[in-house]
């Protein structure tokens, strides 16, 4: 399963390597004015906006590569992964494709927005503290899309890539994923709780929550802080 990166001093220190390629890749923008960005467009207009949001990752493939314990690289982003039939129909596009830089294995990321419901209104069974809420619809379908892709993936994409010019190779042996979507400061407990224990049941994607996203990158603001360093990464704004 795709987990949670490791604290950013523990990169410095077990993955120095990883380390290096983050200092290449911020560049442009201060860190500090991406957070910025990032953290005010997780309310308002811009918490609703997936286009945006699908903008604001590619432009910021530096945000998108945080939240894998694995060092990861860009592959691309809307890449079929799955072939169409002779009419144009059947085609798979996965809005975003990373591959562990050791393995080149693939990564699949699915981006929904910030609004994304993570669990449903009303309770499935249960009373007082004993709730239990059903993943929402909304998460349960871009799950289910999600792994359409990478079974897609495993059979298809070989074949893609060698009738694509300048496309590189990737392994398909075993192909993960991750939905980026909702928040969890926007449940209360019972459903947080619900919604930890759904995602943790999934085998071979995260469910990773825009606020997590955030989290990360401001341990890695705070770290790189703390050890007197002063990068710059691209930004722009999803709003």
């Amino acid at each position: 399963m795709v987990r949670m990166q490791a604290e950013p001093n523990e990169i410095a220190t077990q993955q120095p390597q990883a380390f290096g390629k983050v200092r290449e890749d911020l560049k442009l923008v201060t860190l500090d004015v991406l957070i910025e960005n990032f953290s005010k467009s997780l309310t308002g207009n811009g918490a609703k906006n997936e286009d945006a949001w699908q903008q604001f990752f590619k432009a910021n493939t530096f945000a998108l590569k945080q939240i894998f314990a694995a060092p990861v690289a860009f592959y691309g982003e809307q890449v079929h992964v799955r072939s169409p039939d002779m009419k144009g129909a059947g085609g798979q596009i996965a809005d975003f494709v990373l591959f562990n830089t050791l393995t080149r294995s693939m990564v699949l990321v699915e981006i929904k927005t910030p609004s994304a419901a993570l669990v449903a209104k009303n309770k499935y069974r249960g009373a007082s503290s004993a709730e239990v809420y059903p993943p929402d619809k909304e998460l349960s379908g871009a799950i289910a899309q999600l792994q359409a892709q990478m079974e897609s993936a495993r059979t298809d994409f070989d074949q893609i890539v060698r009738r694509t010019p300048g496309a590189g190779p990737l392994d398909t042996k075993v192909v993960t994923g991750a939905v980026i979507a909702g928040t969890l400061g926007s449940m209360d407990q019972l459903r947080k709780d619900s919604f930890v224990r759904y995602r943790n049941g999934l085998h071979g994607i995260e469910v990773i929550t825009f606020d997590e996203v955030l989290d990360r990158l401001l341990a890695l603001q705070t770290m790189l802080k703390e050890s007197g360093y002063s990068w710059f990464v691209g930004s722009v704004n999803p709003g």
